[in-house]
């Protein structure tokens, strides 16, 4: 990853210092009961995201040697920033760094944005991280010509599904969740979406690594935010059980 293009990804993190409009610890109110209730997971969605990692399981090697061009500067220029987007070192780093700041500042809204984020990229992270030991699925770059090379409970250099495609939609999960207005909703997860491309640019994963590390993260967000809802509406509960 070139280091002119982490201060992009750093960009897009500090955009929680700015006071977000909703990024706030979430109060009782309608909007919070209907967060609290709706589904983490929902059917159609992952009925699409096995039925897309499928089409793309059985298109994993035509779609690697399409984007798997190292001369491609146009892609190598992409792919760079998508790298950055989705690298652990700079998401937790930056994330707990926004959340110690908001803590001892006293800023509740960043406190509260950016741990949230900083909670769905771990749960993102760590629940790849244990599925490519389980699988041990051989990267594209080990197995150009093999993208059904499995060595279950391997525990290092796997593929399957993308930690960076996890951690990229998490925190594009969670930062459209917590900053209003639809174009940034775009902007992060079109980011995501170049994190995605850059693994398969650089031939770290195949098309349906990134396609269920997307559908992780996405469920990993959802996962935190749901909890957080949850219990601000619990909070709010307590506090009119005792408004008289």
């Amino acid at each position: 990853m070139r280091i002119a293009f982490v201060p992009l990804t750093l960009v897009c993190l500090l955009s929680l210092a700015v006071e977000p409009v909703r990024a706030q610890e979430p109060k009782a109110d309608s909007a919070t009961y209907a967060r609290a209730s709706k589904p983490i997971i929902r059917w159609g969605e992952i009925f699409g995201v096995a039925a897309t990692t499928g089409v793309a399981l059985a298109l994993d090697q035509t779609l690697r040697d399409r984007i798997h061009d190292p001369h491609d500067a146009v892609g190598s220029t992409l792919s760079d920033v998508g790298n950055g987007f989705g690298d652990g070192v700079i998401v937790y780093s930056t994330l707990l760094g926004l959340s110690v700041s908001g803590k001892l500042l006293g800023k509740p809204g960043l406190y509260g944005a950016s741990s949230r984020a900083l909670k769905s990229t771990l749960v993102a992270g760590a629940a790849a991280m244990v599925l490519k030991s389980m699988i041990g699925r051989e990267r594209p770059s080990t197995s150009p010509d093999g993208p059904y090379h499995f060595r279950p409970f391997r525990f290092k250099d796997n593929s399957f599904p993308s930690g960076h495609s996890a951690v990229a939609f998490a925190l594009a999960t969670s930062l459209a969740r917590e900053i209003e207005g639809q174009w940034d909703d775009a902007a992060f997860f079109t980011l995501a979406t170049l994190t995605a491309y850059s693994r398969m640019h650089d031939d770290k994963h195949w098309a349906s690594d990134v396609v269920f590390g997307a559908g992780i993260g996405i469920l990993a967000s959802r996962f935190v935010h749901r909890r957080a809802a949850k219990l601000a509406v619990k909070r709010g509960m307590v506090g009119l059980s005792f408004s008289f």
